[in-house]
This record gives structure tokens, C-alpha cells and sequence, in this order.
């Protein structure tokens, strides 16, 4: 059964010692919720707030991340026909692109000398 709801908890904020975009931390979500519950659905206008982006950007980071072939959704539909939302799903090209993501660790500075 796919999963629903969106917890953020274990998602990067940085990346590589830099901000992590919204699109990297949507993958993440993804990938970690298809990993473990096959599929993950949410409210883009409650994920967006917790995410401390608009709904429009949130848009533009899901259209982004499917047409780059990182993740596929799939609408679902309720009993009268109406369209109730999407289910996300990452794909292996995803899931390869994400786990990258919690592999990179910052470049230590270099010392400067006395």
C-alpha cells in the first residue's frame, strides 16, 4: 500500500557544505518513503510550508525532478472520478542521484599556517 504523509525528519538542509535546494530535499523525501513504503503522497501546500517554500515552488521542483527522470507520479482518483492528488515514486536513477547526496561530506579547510 502506498505510503501517505511526508515527515522531514532525516532529510538534509546541506548538502556538500552548502543550503540544500528544495528539488534535492523532495528527492530525498521520495526516495526514502518509496524505499521504505514503495510510494509516498502529501499535500503539496502543507509539505511546502514545512518546507519554507511556496507552493509554486514546490511545483516547479516536482516538474523538474520528473522531467530530469528522477521520480514518476501517478494520479489518484476518488469515487465520483475526481482527481484527489499524485503518488510519487523515485526511480533508480533517482534513488542514485539522492544517496549521493547523504554520502558527500564537506572539504575540510585547509590550516593556515602560522
Amino acid at each position: 500500500m502506498p505510503g501517505t504523509g511526508a515527515s522531514l525528519t532525516g532529510v538534509s538542509n546541506r548538502i556538500n557544505g552548502r543550503h540544500a535546494f528544495i528539488h534535492e530535499r523532495v528527492l530525498e523525501l521520495i526516495v526514502r518513503e518509496t524505499e521504505l513504503r514503495e510510494s509516498v503522497s502529501f499535500s503539496k501546500a502543507d509539505l511546502a510550508r514545512r518546507l519554507g517554500c511556496c507552493d509554486r515552488t514546490l511545483d516547479r521542483a516536482l516538474t523538474r525532478l520528473r522531467r530530469e527522470g528522477l521520480i514518476i507520479s501517478e494520479p489518484t482518483y476518488g469515487p465520483s472520478g475526481a482527481q484527489l492528488g499524485n503518488v510519487y515514486r523515485a526511480t533508480e536513477e533517482g534513488k542514485q542521484v539522492a544517496h549521493r547526496f547523504t554520502r558527500e561530506k564537506p572539504k575540510p579547510k585547509p590550516e593556515a599556517d602560522a
